[in-house]
C-alpha cells in the first residue's frame, strides 16, 4: 500500500509525453496523498483512478474470510472529500458518484494534458480475488 502514486510519479517522469494511469485504493493514496503536490508542480500525465470504498480493503477482506469477521481499524471513521483534495492542488478533479456521462468523463480524464483524479465509489463488501491467504503460498490462492 503506497505505492501506486511513487510509482506512477517515476514513471511520468522518465516517459513524460506518455499517459500514465494510477489505479489505487482510498487507503494506499492516504499513505501518500502530499504527492499530488509534486503531480500537480509538475504538470505531469497521471490520471489517478482511486477506487473508494471507505476501508484499508485488502485488511477488511481478510478480516471477513480468515479472521471470523472480527473487523477492527479497517473502516475509515472519517473518509475525506478526494475530489476536493485533489482540486485543492490544481488538480482537474471528478467524482463518478456524481458525473451522469461516465464515459465522457472518465475520456476527459485520460486524454487530456497534464494531471487528473477520479474518485471511483465502490461497495465496501467487494473483494478482490484472486488472494494468497495469510501465511500461505502462491500455489495456495484462493478465488480462481
Amino acid at each position: 500500500m503506497g505505492f501506486g502514486l511513487p510509482n506512477a510519479l517515476g514513471a511520468a517522469f522518465e516517459h513524460p509525453s506518455k499517459r500514465v494511469v494510477c489505479f489505487s485504493g482510498d487507503g494506499s493514496i492516504l499513505m501518500n496523498i502530499q504527492e499530488l503536490a509534486t503531480l500537480a508542480d509538475y504538470n505531469l500525465n497521471v490520471t489517478v483512478i482511486l477506487f473508494n470504498n471507505g476501508h484499508l480493503g485488502l485488511v477488511r477482506q481478510q478480516q471477513e474470510l480468515f479472521y471470523n469477521k472480527n473487523f477492527i481499524a479497517s473502516k475509515f471513521i472519517t473518509n475525506p472529500d478526494f475530489k476536493t483534495i485533489a482540486k485543492g492542488f490544481g488538480i482537474r478533479s471528478f467524482d463518478l458518484a456524481n458525473e451522469t456521462d461516465i464515459r465522457g468523463t472518465l475520456s476527459r480524464a485520460l486524454s487530456e494534458k497534464g494531471p487528473a483524479f477520479v474518485n471511483v465509489p465502490i461497495d465496501p463488501a467487494l473483494n478482490v480475488l484472486p488472494m494468497v491467504p495469510p501465511g500461505g503460498s502462491n500455489f495456495e490462492s484462493i478465488g480462481e
